[in-house]
This record gives structure tokens, C-alpha cells and sequence, in this order.
């Protein structure tokens, strides 16, 4: 097992035990900081009507500022990365993955100019749906980013655990679950560690196309949107231990 995806796996047992948001943010320092990751957002990608944009932020560890600065501007309406979160479940790189036309958004060129100015140059962003449906996202980022693309997946994870467990801080309640099948745990146990469908498909000597269906009924059992998020619901409720 990789080094990355092996600190993903002590993360979320460390995360697990952590009474408070804090907390939380300080395990991810010390998990990522090395990898150029020196600020951190967790949030909804959009105010309700009932929220201030400030509200709508979860967990933040920022440069001294820039929420202020954001919030008063209402970049949050101009943001091509929030914007994007709606678009994919998959992880992106911060502004370079997220489309905008300069010509035609020149907030959006500012916010990135503005960013900048506060020395968040490159980041990840990872897309969530909590298990109310409403779309959040986790942000990781710093002035440069050294982070394989084959270490996303383990990032991936950790963004995930770390939104579930800062959103049962603030007390919001879980989906609910239906039990899974020993083979959908075989199977999710081995897409924890890493393996393809063709992968788990050949270790279980099924068809890849059983595997996807088995991904299918898991995420559809455990309220999870994506095969990552499946893993994610699974290892905290201890339902597979990779």
C-alpha cells in the first residue's frame, strides 16, 4: 500500500476520535502540510436564502482575511470552483480545472488575482454531497502543491471522512443505511485499498460489470453518491476495516 494512502487510512481513525472542528484542522497539517497543503475550507457550495455566505462555511483554516475579504465581496457568486462543484463528484485542481472565460467573468479573474495576493496559488478541490443531498465541497490548498495524481484518490478519502465528521460535529444527522451483503463488504473492502473493477473483478473471480453493480447497490444502501464516499460511510461505520 502506497505511503499516502496509508496515512489516509490513519487519518480517518485519527479523525474519528476528535471532538471538535479544530481539531480536525490540525490533523490535516499534519497529514498534508508536507505535500504544500497550508490552508484548508470545508463548506456548501451555496448559501441557502436563509444564510449569510459566511454560514454556509463549515470549517476553515485560511490566511487572516481572505473569508472577510470573500464574504464582503460575494466572490461566492463568482467562484468557477464552486461553480464547478455542481458540474462533477470528482476531484479537481483548484481554478486550473475549474472553466471560465476571462473575457466574460472578470470577477472571476479577480478572485483568482485576489487568492493569489494572499498566497493560495494552487489547491485541490473535492466535491461532496452530504447526506442531506446539498452539494459542499473540501478545499485544500497552499502556494505550491506537491501531490501526485495517483495520491488523489487517498486525498479524495480524506476530504470526504473529514466533511462527514465536521457535518456530525455540528450535530446534522446521517443518511440512513441498509446492511450490505458479505460480497458488497469484499468488494468495497478491496476499492478501499485501491483496486480497479477489473482488479476486484479478477480477486473475486466475477465480471467487472458484477463488480459496478455491486458498487451500485453499496452506494445505494449506504446513501453514499460516488464508490469513494461508499468507502468512506463503510470504514466509519466499521462496516469493512481494509
Amino acid at each position: 500500500m502506497d505511503v499516502v494512502r496509508s496515512r489516509a487510512f490513519d487519518f480517518v481513525e485519527t479523525v474519528r476520535q476528535l471532538p471538535d472542528v479544530a481539531s480536525i484542522l490540525d490533523a490535516m497539517s499534519r497529514t498534508l502540510g508536507q505535500h504544500g497543503f497550508d490552508y484548508f475550507c470545508s463548506s456548501y457550495v451555496a448559501p441557502l436564502s436563509t444564510e449569510s455566505p459566511r454560514e454556509a462555511v463549515l470549517a476553515e483554516r485560511l490566511p487572516a482575511g481572505f473569508l472577510d475579504m470573500y464574504s464582503e465581496a460575494q466572490y461566492v457568486w463568482h467562484d468557477p470552483a464552486l461553480r464547478y462543484c455542481r458540474t462533477t463528484l470528482q476531484p479537481f485542481r483548484w481554478f486550473r480545472e475549474a472553466p471560465y472565460d476571462p473575457e466574460r467573468e472578470p470577477r472571476a479573474v479577480e478572485l483568482v488575482r485576489r487568492a493569489r495576493d494572499f498566497g493560495m496559488v494552487d489547491g485541490v478541490v473535492i466535491p461532496v454531497i452530504s447526506p442531506a443531498g446539498r452539494t459542499g465541497q473540501v478545499w485544500f490548498g497552499g502556494a505550491e502543491i506537491d501531490l501526485p495524481e495517483r495520491d488523489l484518490p487517498a486525498l479524495h478519502l480524506m476530504a470526504l471522512y473529514a466533511f462527514d465528521r465536521v457535518l456530525k460535529l455540528r450535530g446534522l444527522p446521517a443518511a440512513p443505511q441498509l446492511a450490505l451483503s458479505l460480497r458488497e463488504r469484499e468488494v468495497l473492502t478491496l476499492a478501499a485499498v485501491g483496486r480497479s473493477s477489473d482488479e476486484i473483478a479478477d480477486a473475486l473471480a466475477i465480471t467487472g460489470r458484477t463488480v459496478k453493480a455491486h458498487i451500485k447497490s453499496c452506494c445505494k444502501k449506504l446513501g453514499a453518491a460516488t464508490r469513494t464516499q461508499a468507502v468512506m460511510i463503510a470504514m466509519r461505520d466499521r462496516i469493512i476495516s481494509p
